[in-house]
């Protein structure tokens, strides 16, 4: 009896001294909240350089875009891909530090393959899933690691009596745009500072520089991407 009077009182010792060291460490910390990256649209003056600086030639090509025979080539003309069976590919854009190339096969359809043996890396949203009525997504190489897209809001005049073409023709009635991260397969919405004449459309050149295109016929404007808090 003695011997389990003992036992009983280590054993209340021992449960005591632990819930005396919970109380002091007190709560689990909670785990970081997942920040989200916010950015704005800002429309600045277009300002083409007076001397383009000098490129070196893409180490890959694409042959026949827009056919069923469209394939990508290296610099040796040696085939490395070609156009997926019944499709084509329609453009090929590649990033500023020639690390992977933007392929487009129609309908909004993007992938994002490495320059080295194009292996698809990552595959960009078709539409956006804010709007149901949006049209598909056009993207663009922003830098080395985003590419940015813009998605248009059709007009919502009535149509009647009007042809297909004349409907068609109608201005949409604003535009979205996104900002796509290639490694983390994330998308964020940009926000269109007053700067920018809604509806619009991005385009890029030849050296990948890239300008917002207004709808209303105004002219084009450069572009720059703030991140904001």
């Amino acid at each position: 009896m003695k011997l389990l009077h003992n036992l009983t009182l280590v054993a209340a010792l021992l449960v005591s001294a632990c819930t005396s060291e919970l109380a002091t460490a007190g709560p689990a910390p909670t785990p970081p909240e997942t920040q989200v990256v916010r950015y704005r649209l800002v429309a600045v003056p277009l300002v083409e350089p007076p001397h383009p600086p000098k490129r070196e030639p893409p180490p890959l090509r694409l042959v026949a875009p827009n056919s069923s025979r469209a394939h990508i080539v290296d610099k040796g003309g040696n085939e490395i891909r070609r156009a997926p069976k019944g499709r084509s590919i329609a453009e090929m854009k590649v990033s500023p530090k020639r690390q992977w190339v933007l392929l487009y096969f129609g309908d909004a359809d993007y992938t994002v393959a490495s320059v080295d043996r194009l292996k698809d890396i990552a595959k960009p949203p078709i539409q956006p899933a804010a709007a149901a009525d949006a049209t598909g997504f056009r993207w663009l190489p922003l830098d080395d690691d985003r590419l940015i897209g813009y998605a248009q809001l059709p007009s919502l005049k009535p149509t009647r009596g009007l042809t297909a073409s004349e409907a068609d023709s109608l201005p949409p009635r604003g535009t979205l745009v996104y900002i796509y991260t290639i490694a983390t397969d994330a998308m964020s919405p940009v926000e269109i500072d007053e700067s920018v004449p809604q509806p619009f459309s991005i385009s890029d050149d030849s050296y990948g520089n890239l300008a917002i295109e207004p709808h209303s016929g105004l002219a084009a404007f450069g572009l720059k991407i703030l991140q904001i808090p």
